[in-house]
C-alpha cells in the first residue's frame, strides 16, 4: 500500500529547490555548515566575555551628594545611591535600600541625590513601578494585604541589617514618624495598599515632617495675614501715590523703607508692605490685593506663581511645564503653619496648589473659592467666610421668569458635583487617568490603568488585575467643551479646541483625559459571551485570552488593554461630560424616577443659601453637558471606530485551544447590539434629568418662595433639546471571515485523488490559526500564527507568478504568508469543505504533485503543491515540473479539502 502524505516529517519536501523544509523545525539553525546551537562560543568574540569581567566597580556615594539626615537613614541612602548605575537609574524602586531610603530621606531628595551622583536627569514620576516581589516581601507574602506600621518597621530595620548599617534609629518612634509621613500622604488610614504606596514613590516629593534625634521640632506662633496690595507679577517698579506726591522705586529685593508724603512704609522683598494695612491716603498704582485661602486658585495661564506672606516672604515659582513634570515643593517662612501643622505645599501642573496653604500665604491675582460645606454636610449652611460669594433672594419672580436678575450671583468657577455612585470607578484601579489619585491635582504620566473581569475573578481584590505597565498621558490633544460653568447661559454647543496640555476648565480636577473607547468595554464583551448561553466558561476566557501569551510574548488581555490605553484614544473633556457619558456607557440611571445626578438634585433646598445656589448652577451645567453628549459621540466617532478596529484585529490574532467562539466576529456582533442603545440613551437620560430638575425646582419654590423660581437659573425656563448621533459611525467594518472551521479547529488536509480514485490525505493534524486578519485564517502546526504555517516561495522555471506552497517556520526566515479560506457555503462549525489558499489577497489555483520519490525506504512520499493565480498557469507549471523533476510521479485531481477532527 502506498505510504500516506507525512506532514509531520517530510511533507512538502521539495526535491530540488525551496526553503519550505519541515526538517528545519527540528534542526538547529545553521550558518553554512556550522550549527549555531553547538558553536556559540566560536561566533561570539572572545573579547565580549573578557569585557563582562572588566566592568568597573561602582564607586561609593559621593558625600557632597548626601543631605544631613538621621544616621540610619543616611546609611540607607548611601547604599542606595552607591547601587545606582546607568542600567537601573529608572528602576530605583527595584533596589530595596532605595525604597527604604525614600521613606526617611524623602523621595524628592533621594532623586536629587541620585542626580548628583550619576549626572543623569531623573524624576520620580519616570521610575518604573515598584516590583510586586519587593512589595510582597514588605507585607510578608500576603499579596492582597496593605502595608501595616509593623510591616514597615520590620522592613526598615531589615534593610539596615541587609546593608550592614553601623547605625540604627535611637527608638522605634523615629521609624513610626517616617511611616506617619506616608500614611498622611496616602490618606488610606493606618495602612497603605500597594497602589497608594507605589503612587507615593512616584508622585510625592518631600516628607511633610522632618525627623531629628538631636533636638525637638520648634513650635511657631501662627501669623495673621496682612492684606496689603502687592505689585503685579513681573513688574520692575512700583508707584506710590499720596495726594499730590508720587514716588516710584525699583521693586526691592530686600526689606526696604520708602517715604511718601512724610509717611514711612516698610516693604518686604518683592514690594509688599509689611505688618499693617497701608496708611490712609496712600495707594500703590496698579497693585493687586492678594487673595488668601483656603485654598487660593492661582491666576490661570501664567508661567509662574508668586507667593507672599508677612513680614518679608516672597517667592516666585515657575509652573511645572508638562503633565508629567514633578511637582514643585515650596516651603513657607518660619512661623507659617497650615491646619495640618506643616508649612509646605506643592505647585502642580498646570498651576494648581497641592496640599493646604498656610493661612498667611497670599497669591497676587489669585481667586478665592466660594466657601462650600464639607461633602458630608447636612442641614443648613452658613458661609463662615464673609469674603466669599453670597446669594440674595429676589423679591419678585415667577416660576418661569423673574422681573430682575440684578441680585443674581455669578456662577462660581468650580464644578463640584460628585459622580453617581455606580459610576465612581468603573474599573477597580480607575480606567481613566484622573481616577486613581483624585486628591492629586495633576495628570502625571503614570502606569496602572487596569482591566477587570469580576465575573471571572479578575479584580483588584483578588490581586490579578490586568494592568498596563506603560506610562500613557495626554498632553497635546483636543479639548471638547461647552464652555465654563462661570460663563453661565443655556448653550449646548460643543466646541473642539486643540490644547498643548491639560486645560484649566472649571478649576482643579474638573478636566479629565478621557478614553473614547472605554477600557471597560473589554470586560463587558467577555461578560457577554460568558453569559450568552454558548457555554463560554471563565476557564475558556482565562486560558485562551486573559492568561494566554500572544505574538509579542505578553498576554492577549494586556495587548487588548494597550490597544485602548493610548493617546490616540484620548481627549480632554469637562467632568460633567465625562459623568454624562458614564451613565450612557454603563447603561444606568435610565428612568425618569432615577435620572443621573438624582442624589445631588435631591439636596436642593432653597434659592438663597450658597450651597443650594451652587448646587443648582452645577446641575444646570451638568444638564447642558448631557444635552451635548450626542455631539460628543458624533465628533469622536472616528476615534471610537479606529480603536474598536484595533481591538477587533487583535482578537483576530488569537487562536483558541478549542473553536468555541469566533472572537472578532463575536466582538463586532456585540458592538452592533450595544451601540444602537446609545443615541436614545443620550437623549432620554438628558430629558429625564432636566424634567426631574424642573420638578424639584417647582417643589422648592412652592415650599420656600411662594411658588416663584428666580430667573437667576436660566436653564429652568429655557429647557433643552438633547442632541443625538448616528451610531453606525462608531462601528468598525464587520469581519468577512468564513463561518466554518474557525480558529482553534484541528483537522487534516486532503490534497486530492490519485488516478485509481483513492484519496491522498495528510498524516499530521493541522490547526486553523487566527492570522490577525478579518477576511482569512491561517493554517499551520503551531499553537498560533507565530509558529509554522503555510507560506509561498517562487517556483523556479515556471514564471507566470507560480509558487510552491508549503509549511514554513517564520523563526528561520519569513516567506510570504499564504492564508486559508474554507468554502463554507453558509455552514457553521466543523465542516469537511473544499478550501482555497490565498496569497496577497488573490485566491490560488493549485495542482498537488504526488512525487513518487520517498525520502528514504519505507518513508512517506512527499507531495509538492504548485499554485498560481490562474488554473492554466498552475497546470502548466505542475506539468512542467512533473516531466522534468518527477517523471515517475503524477498529478492529484479534485479540490483541496479540509477535514476537521
Amino acid at each position: 500500500m502506498r505510504p500516506a502524505f507525512a506532514l509531520a516529517v517530510t511533507a512538502l519536501l521539495p526535491a530540488i529547490h525551496g526553503a519550505l523544509l519541515l526538517d528545519l523545525l527540528a534542526a538547529p539553525l545553521t550558518v553554512g555548515n556550522t550549527s549555531i546551537a553547538s558553536s556559540a562560543s566560536s561566533i561570539l568574540p572572545t573579547s565580549s566575555v573578557a569585557g563582562i569581567a572588566a566592568v568597573p566597580r561602582k564607586r561609593a556615594a559621593i558625600p557632597a551628594c548626601l543631605k544631613t539626615v538621621e544616621l540610619s537613614c543616611l546609611n540607607l541612602a548611601a547604599n542606595c545611591i552607591d547601587s545606582v548605575n546607568a542600567g537601573n537609574v529608572n528602576t530605583l524602586w527595584s533596589i530595596k535600600s532605595c525604597v527604604a531610603a525614600a521613606t526617611c530621606y524623602g523621595v524628592g531628595d533621594l532623586i536629587t541625590s541620585v542626580e548628583c551622583q550619576t549626572g543623569f536627569i531623573v524624576t520620580n514620576a519616570a521610575q518604573a513601578a515598584l516590583p510586586t516581589s519587593i512589595y510582597n516581601g514588605i507585607v510578608m507574602g500576603c499579596t492582597s494585604c496593605a502595608i501595616t506600621q509593623q510591616n514597615y518597621i520590620d522592613f526598615y530595620f531589615g534593610q539596615l541589617t541587609a546593608v550592614n548599617s553601623a547605625n540604627f534609629p535611637s527608638s522605634s518612634a523615629v521609624v513610626k514618624a517616617f511611616w506617619s509621613v506616608i500614611t498622611t500622604w496616602a490618606a488610606t488610614g493606618s495602612t497603605v495598599p500597594y497602589k497608594n504606596f507605589n503612587d507615593w514613590l512616584h508622585f510625592s516629593s518631600f516628607p511633610v515632617t522632618t525627623i531629628t534625634t538631636t533636638m525637638p521640632v520648634t513650635t511657631y506662633t501662627q501669623l495673621t495675614w496682612n492684606p496689603n496690595p502687592a505689585p503685579t507679577s513681573g513688574a520692575v517698579s512700583e508707584t506710590f501715590v499720596k495726594s499730590t506726591t508720587t514716588v516710584i522705586i525699583a521693586i526691592p529685593t530686600a526689606t526696604t523703607s520708602v517715604v511718601i508724603g512724610g509717611t514711612s512704609i516698610t516693604l518686604a522683598p518683592g514690594g509688599t508692605p509689611i505688618n499693617s494695612p497701608l496708611p490712609p491716603g496712600i495707594s500703590i498704582h496698579g497693585a493687586t490685593i492678594p487673595t488668601w485661602n483656603p485654598n487660593i486658585i492661582p491666576p490661570t495661564s501664567v508661567p509662574s506663581v508668586t507667593f507672599i506672606a508677612p513680614p518679608s516672604f516672597t517667592t516666585i515659582v515657575a509652573v511645572p511645564p508638562a503633565s508629567n513634570s514633578p511637582p514643585k515643593n515650596i516651603t513657607g517662612p518660619p512661623g507659617d503653619k497650615n491646619s495640618d501643622g506643616n508649612n509646605w505645599w506643592l505647585l502642580l501642573f498646570p498651576g494648581v496648589i497641592g496640599g493646604l496653604l498656610p493661612a498667611d500665604i497670599g497669591i497676587p491675582g489669585g481667586v478665592k473659592p466660594t466657601a462650600a460645606p464639607p461633602p458630608d454636610w447636612t442641614g443648613a449652611w452658613t458661609d463662615p467666610d464673609p469674603t466669599s460669594s453670597s446669594m440674595h433672594n429676589s423679591a419678585s419672580a415667577s416660576s418661569s421668569a423673574s422681573s430682575s436678575s440684578s441680585s443674581c450671583p455669578q456662577p462660581t468657577g468650580a464644578y463640584s458635583l460628585s459622580d453617581d455612585d455606580e459610576n465612581s470607578d468603573w474599573e477597580d484601579l480607575g480606567s481613566d487617568p484622573d481616577r486613581r489619585r483624585s486628591d492629586i491635582m495633576t495628570i502625571a504620566a503614570r502606569a496602572g490603568r487596569s482591566m477587570s473581569l469580576p465575573v471571572c475573578g479578575i479584580t483588584e481584590k483578588n490581586g490579578n488585575l490586568v494592568i498596563n505597565p506603560n506610562s500613557v498621558s495626554l498632553t497635546t490633544g483636543t479639548y471638547y467643551t461647552i464652555g465654563t460653568k462661570a460663563a453661565g447661559g443655556t448653550s449646548i454647543v460643543l466646541n473642539p479646541i486643540v490644547v498643548n496640555s491639560r486645560p484649566v476648565g472649571n478649576g482643579p480636577k474638573t478636566v479629565a483625559q478621557e478614553h473614547i473607547f472605554e477600557i471597560g468595554y473589554i470586560r463587558q464583551f467577555f461578560e457577554s459571551i460568558n453569559d450568552s448561553g454558548r457555554g463560554i466558561s471563565c476557564t475558556w476566557i482565562l486560558n485562551n485570552v486573559y492568561n494566554q501569551a500572544g505574538w509579542d510574548g505578553q498576554t492577549w488581555a494586556l495587548s487588548l488593554l494597550q490597544e485602548i490605553d493610548q493617546r490616540a484614544n484620548m481627549v480632554w473633556v469637562d467632568k460633567p461630560m465625562n459623568q454624562a457619558k458614564s451613565n450612557v456607557v454603563n447603561r444606568n440611571k435610565a428612568t425618569a424616577a432615577d435620572p443621573p445626578q438624582k442624589e445631588n438634585m435631591d439636596t436642593i433646598s432653597d434659592f438663597t443659601t450658597t450651597i443650594s445656589v451652587n448646587e443648582i448652577q452645577d446641575i444646570e451645567y451638568f444638564i447642558r453637558n448631557f444635552a451635548a453628549l450626542g455631539t460628543y459621540f458624533s465628533n469622536t466617532a472616528g476615534i471610537f471606530q479606529a480603536t474598536a478596529l484595533r481591538v477587533q484585529n487583535r482578537l483576530a490574532q488569537i487562536t483558541p485551544n478549542t473553536p468555541d467562539v469566533n472572537l472578532p466576529v463575536a466582538f463586532n456582533v456585540w458592538l452592533r447590539a450595544l451601540l444602537p442603545t446609545y443615541p436614545l440613551g443620550c437623549t432620554s437620560r438628558a430629558n429625564n434629568v432636566f424634567n426631574y430638575y424642573h420638578a424639584k425646582m417647582i417643589t422648592v419654590a412652592n415650599q420656600h418662595n411662594n411658588g416663584v423660581v428666580p430667573q437667576c437659573f436660566p436653564l429652568f425656563p429655557a429647557g433643552i433639546n438633547p442632541q443625538s448621533f448616528t451610531w453606525q459611525n462608531l462601528l468598525p467594518p464587520p469581519p468577512t471571515l468564513p463561518p466554518c472551521n474557525i480558529p482553534g479547529t484541528q483537522g487534516r488536509l486532503q490534497f486530492g485523488f490519485n488516478p485509481d480514485g483513492s484519496p491522498e490525505p495528510s498524516v499530521t493534524a493541522l490547526r486553523v490559526l487566527g492570522a490577525g486578519r478579518t477576511d482569512f485564517y491561517g493554517l499551520g502546526t503551531g499553537t498560533d500564527f507565530t509558529g509554522p504555517h503555510f507560506a509561498a516561495e517562487s517556483q523556479p522555471g515556471c514564471g507566470n507568478g507560480a509558487v510552491h506552497v508549503g509549511l514554513s517556520d517564520p523563526t528561520t526566515g519569513r516567506l510570504p504568508d499564504v492564508f486559508f479560506s474554507p468554502q463554507c457555503n453558509g455552514q457553521t462549525g466543523k465542516q469537511t469543505v473544499p478550501f482555497l489558499f490565498v496569497l496577497n489577497g488573490q485566491p490560488l489555483s493549485c495542482n498537488p504533485i504526488y512525487t513518487n520519490q520517498a525520502v528514504a525506504p519505507g518513508q512517506p512520499v512527499p507531495i509538492r503543491v504548485v499554485c498560481a493565480g490562474t488554473a492554466a498557469a498552475a497546470a502548466t507549471c505542475a506539468n512542467s515540473l512533473l516531466s522534468s523533476t518527477y517523471p515517475t510521479g503524477h498529478l492529484l485531481t479534485g479540490p483541496l479539502t479540509f477535514i476537521p477532527s
